[in-house]
């Protein structure tokens, strides 16, 4: 998953705190190891590497036996399998707008599973980094959405994809933290009998 060593979870967890003495808003943060398994894009490249392996065995060597052809069709398929479940080739392999889909996707689901829909005031904001995808969701809700839209994130989601491919995703997330806070503590400033709504800890899977 995107690395964030103890270190960092720590000062990321630490730098919500402070941020949400000054705000009503409530801050998660997620890292996850990937959106989506891609399982139909992989199938769809073994399936053509099958085919392709197939027709070319039967073009070079007309009198090949049907039995030798599935057997060579087989493992094309198996080895394109192999070959796109590794991220760095499955990343290439998957359309750019797919990629981002499934991180937009895994982002709204999160929302949900972490309870940013049950603010009193709908204020919650995630910050989704998930590693195959190399990609960055910021989502605000109703609340959060109707003072701050989804470019207006964008600055502060490309900030971390930054620090993330220079090594420092920690130190990314905390400074976007710290840039959102700013704005947050002007437009939901803190009422007198706030609480902390969501626990700060850092969620993490694979």
């Amino acid at each position: 998953m995107v690395s964030l060593s103890e270190t960092e979870r720590a000062r990321i967890e630490a730098t919500i705190a402070e941020i949400e003495q000054r705000t009503a808003a409530e801050l998660v943060v997620a890292a996850i190891g990937k959106s989506d398994t891609y399982t139909e894009v992989k199938l769809s490249y073994a399936l053509a590497a099958a085919l392709g392996a197939g027709a070319m065995a039967h073009w070079g060597w007309p009198q090949v036996s049907v039995a030798w052809l599935l057997w060579l069709q087989l493992a094309a398929a198996l080895g394109t399998l192999a070959l796109t479940s590794v991220p760095v080739v499955l990343r290439r392999v998957v359309p750019k707008a797919v990629l981002q889909q499934a991180v937009e996707r895994r982002a709204a689901l999160a929302f949900f599973e972490h309870a940013l829909f049950a603010t009193r005031d709908r204020t919650g904001v995630l910050i989704l980094l998930s590693e195959l995808e190399r990609r960055v969701v910021i989502m605000g809700d109703a609340g959060i959405h109707a003072k701050i839209h989804a470019d207006g994130w964008r600055h502060h989601v490309d900030h971390i994809v930054e620090a993330i491919h220079a090594g420092r995703a920690g130190q990314g997330v905390c400074d976007t933290l710290r840039a959102i806070g700013e704005t947050l503590s002007a437009e939901f400033p803190p009422r007198p009998d706030d609480v902390n709504e969501l626990p700060n800890t850092v969620r993490q899977e694979r």
